[in-house]
């Protein structure tokens, strides 16, 4: 696979925060047998520099665990399968975060949510923690991958909101598992099958809080090139009052 018009990705501070506390990044580690290509997306909290720590630091203990997982395979060391390896990755990260806002009286309370796909060869890793989403959009259909750790998503599970009540419900905010509010975290990972042509689309909420699944999938059907989809889902949300920060990346399989 190959990093080129089959990927997009982009931040947008929105048009009402005063700063950007999500971070995003696309990786390609080359490897024998099959490159790894990861994604993820983070939208930190805590307000001011405390959100952007977080959500940075999230994001840079997965690259030190996917870098040195991939220095181990190439060394030909014995390693951890990839599911096994984003579970201890997003557990460290809420260590890494919970243990910088201990130590610094002013970041008290600050968190990140966490949504990452390892992709290698026909199997995609998948990490989550918060209300960031990852979706697959595979021949005419959309998928969520990922389930809200919301108040409002525990309580439509429970079938005590429909989905029309918890889209707009004054608490649709509320996340009950993030990075780094508690000592221990339990993240969401799943192994799932890849078909060529796939595309996958991480989001922080500034984006699906705003654009549908439905608009998602006919923006991706319509354009083919992977970064314009990118544009043109952020200018949706911005045009819509861009309340909160907005990020998307967007990957395509390759045929």
């Amino acid at each position: 696979m190959r990093l080129g018009h089959n990927v997009g990705h982009g931040s947008d501070v929105g048009r009402v925060r005063p700063f950007n506390e999500d971070f995003h990044r696309v990786w390609q580690f080359p490897m024998d047998g099959g490159d790894l290509t990861l994604l993820a997306v983070a939208d930190g909290m805590g307000g001011a520099a405390a959100g952007e720590v977080a959500s940075k630091l999230a994001m840079e203990v997965l690259d030190e665990s996917f870098s040195r997982y991939v220095e181990e395979v190439r060394s030909r060391r014995p390693v951890v399968g990839i599911q096994s390896l984003i579970d201890k990755a997003m557990r460290l990260a809420n260590r890494r975060v919970y243990g910088e806002a201990i130590r610094q009286s002013g970041r008290r309370g600050m968190g990140s949510t966490l949504t990452c796909v390892a992709i290698r060869k026909r199997k995609a890793y998948m990490g989550h923690v918060g209300d960031s989403r990852a979706f697959l959009v595979r021949g005419s259909k959309i998928y969520q991958l990922t389930k809200d750790h919301s108040w409002v998503e525990e309580q439509v599970e429970k079938g005590l909101l429909n989905e029309e009540e918890a889209e707009n419900h004054e608490w649709r905010n509320l996340i009950t598992r993030v990075l780094g509010t508690r000592q221990q975290v339990a993240p969401d990972v799943a192994e799932l099958d890849v078909q060529a042509g796939d595309v996958f689309l991480l989001s922080t909420d500034g984006l699906h809080g705003l654009v549908s699944p439905e608009e998602m999938l006919a923006e991706i059907q319509e354009n083919s090139d992977r970064q314009l989809n990118v544009e043109v889902l952020l200018a949706q949300a911005n045009e819509r009052g861009g309340p909160d920060n907005i990020t998307v990346v967007i990957f395509e399989v390759d045929t």
